[in-house]
């Protein structure tokens, strides 16, 4: 069987997201929920420092911002199926709408977890890996979809 490069892509995604879940919930179930969010935070703040880093390396050498950003975001937000989101600018500060979130859907599914506890990490890694720790980032995560808001709000400005 020789499966297309969308239908590769779709199982990647899925596996990607659904072996996160699994991961957290065998730490919760063995440490408790308290160690699983502080493992997560690590987790997720390490894999977008890699994931940055990784992007800058073999696609956008010199970065700039916010375009060089926004480019690392689009890929990271495909790899992980973040697909309904909305980005505005204003000056030099960014913020993300997101309404649909397979990672999201799946923690909601889980009842056990908020994404919401690895946001400011993932933003923050990812600028770190792909700008070489030369910029940083204040990242607010001003609303939630699993705390039952109408969307994921981030605000991200550099320091």
């Amino acid at each position: 069987m020789k499966l297309r490069n969308e239908q590769m892509l779709e199982l990647m995604q899925y596996a990607f997201t659904r072996l996160d879940g699994a991961w957290f919930m065998g730490v919760a179930r063995k440490h408790g929920i308290k160690e699983a969010w502080e493992a997560d935070i690590e987790a997720w703040k390490q894999f977008a420092y890699l994931m940055g880093k990784r992007i800058r390396k073999n696609f956008i050498p010199k970065p700039v911002w916010p375009q060089s950003f926004l480019e690392a975001f689009e890929i990271m937000a495909y790899v992980l199926k973040i697909e309904g989101r909305d980005i505005t600018m204003e000056g030099e500060q960014l913020a993300i709408r997101v309404i649909d979130c397979e990672i999201q859907k799946m923690i909601a599914k889980a009842g056990i977890a908020d994404c919401g506890i690895t946001t400011i990490q993932t933003y923050q890694g990812i600028t770190q890996g792909l700008f070489a720790g030369e910029l940083h980032l204040n990242v607010e995560h001003l609303k939630n979809l699993n705390h039952g808001d109408d969307c994921c709000l981030i605000r991200l400005s550099p320091m």
